[in-house]
């Protein structure tokens, strides 16, 4: 069955799906200095850094696994329809959907010796996950009727929203000629959230009355939306509250020879306690009954002020026995993630490599594989591009481009730019730009050089152990 759209939702759903992301090929380019957020091992090239504030690392992304813009819209004589018929087809059972918004106020980063750099940044984080399944759709579509006697199951629904504030301090040290490693402490300073702590909903309908019968062990929690003080002011909001945590990120690269080089991280392990402005819903999990509410469209709102809506919201609270509470402390974890890559040197201009990256949220993994290739092209000028299989589509062709003339750097990098040619056909979508400023830096037109500071000798056993009287070669800098 088709049902026609409006242009308003249409829209709305174009903007949605356009976006997408993730920083596959930003992990390599450690000549820029936010490749730092990927793996905190990476060290950049040059004695110190400042990132322009709102301008040095802007990130935009979304990703949704069960389908995309061409899935669900066709047109027909100049009109879109909903098929949502092959929307649900298109599904898996369990899909996921993401957004992502990070914006750099702050970041500087310099030398502190020849084999050490620290990194600093003060970055707000807004992102968005939920969790779906095929059932939750078809239960939009058909109502509860379309389950006739069966039973929707929409165990597994989970949703996440952050709106948290980083203050990061990284160190990046040459701990022997072959590798380095990489540490990096983050301070959360939260503001809002929404977290779905447990949630197992099941559904059946009565195939005479079309009442709803079923359980649900549901437990969500806010912080930041309810009875909010009205005397808050601005510092307050974005210094004051009382919602602290913590995070960690390690990394590491390991030259294996002149050829082959390997690198892995883990990023975001950490959480954020919510003390300010908490609500909580929850329910035991007994069974429910709910026969529905009377609606009337053309009664927008009753004399108490109380809309259909109100109504709508208040049944289904009631039926499935939601007990409110308010000031109950309680923690949500970040989205943790892990990155694990090879690099093969083709030459000194050339390299190419794969990263294996997983993604770990309220239990479930998500896995994707990226294939790059990085080419210096001048002093100043590299490219990248990359192939990414992510969110069951094999479409997804990424590019990156770094002009680095000295001292500004600008860069931009995509995991998809053929989602920006064709955003109807695009799962996942990712964009990262910016400017830096550094200064002291080797001009080199070999890509991926190992920016050590010292390059040991290597004839020189004493190099394996850390010895760093060795004396790099003349370079030029600027």
């Amino acid at each position: 069955m088709m049902k026609k759209l409006s242009l308003t939702t249409v829209a709305f759903f174009m903007i949605f799906c356009v976006i997408a992301q993730q920083d596959f090929i930003m992990y390599n380019l450690r000549n820029v200095p936010q490749s730092i957020y990927s793996n905190p091992s990476n060290r950049f090239n040059g004695k110190f850094y400042i990132g322009l504030p709102a301008l040095s690392s802007n990130y935009f992304s979304l990703s949704n696994s069960g389908f995309a813009y061409s899935d669900a819209f066709e047109e027909r004589n100049g009109d879109l329809y909903l098929d949502f018929d092959n929307l649900i087809n298109t599904m898996e059972d369990n899909n996921y959907l993401s957004f992502n918004l990070k914006v750099d106020l702050l970041s500087f980063g310099f030398n502190i010796n020849d084999r050490t750099q620290l990194t600093v940044n003060v970055t707000e984080n807004a992102n968005f996950r939920l969790t779906y399944n095929k059932d939750l759709f078809r239960f939009i579509y058909k109502g509860n009727a379309g389950f006739g006697s069966s039973e929707a199951n929409f165990e597994g629904l989970g949703l996440n929203l952050n709106h948290y504030r980083e203050y990061g301090i990284g160190v990046s040290h040459q701990l022997t000629k072959k590798l380095r490693l990489g540490i990096k402490g983050k301070y959360l300073y939260g503001m809002e959230n929404i977290y779905s702590e447990e949630s197992n909903i099941k559904i059946q309908t009565d195939p005479q009355t079309f009442a709803i019968k079923g359980s649900a062990d549901l437990t969500l929690r806010t912080a930041g939306f309810q009875e909010v003080d009205e005397n808050e002011g601005a510092m307050e909001y974005f210094s004051g509250r009382d919602n602290k945590g913590w995070g960690l990120d390690f990394g590491a690269n390991y030259e294996l020879n002149e050829k082959w080089s390997f690198n892995a991280s883990v990023i975001d392990i950490g959480y954020i306690t919510w003390k300010d402005y908490t609500k909580s819903y929850s329910n035991d999990g007994e069974p429910y009954n709910y026969r529905g509410v009377d609606i009337d469209i053309l009664d927008a709102q009753s004399p108490g002020g109380e809309t259909s809506f109100d109504r709508v919201l208040d049944s289904l609270q009631e039926a499935f026995n939601l007990v409110e509470k308010e000031g109950e402390e309680y923690k949500s974890a970040l989205a943790s993630r892990i990155y694990m890559g090879a690099n093969y040197k083709l030459n000194d201009q050339t390299v190419a490599g794969g990263i294996l990256h997983t993604e770990f949220f309220q239990g479930d993994i998500r896995p994707a594989l990226s294939l790059n290739i990085n080419r210096q092209m001048t002093k100043w000028i590299s490219l990248s591009a990359a192939y990414t299989l992510i969110n069951r589509s094999y479409n997804n062709l990424g590019l990156g481009l770094v002009l680095d003339p000295g001292p500004v750097q600008f860069y931009i990098v995509s995991d998809n730019v053929l989602g920006a040619f064709q955003p109807q056909h695009a799962r996942h979508a990712q964009v990262r730009f910016g400017l830096n400023l550094i200064f002291g830096r080797t001009k080199t037109k070999e890509f991926h050089t190992n920016f050590h500071g010292v390059i040991p000798n290597k004839s020189s056993d004493a190099s394996e152990e850390g010895n760093t009287d060795s004396e790099a070669p003349p370079a030029n800098e600027e």
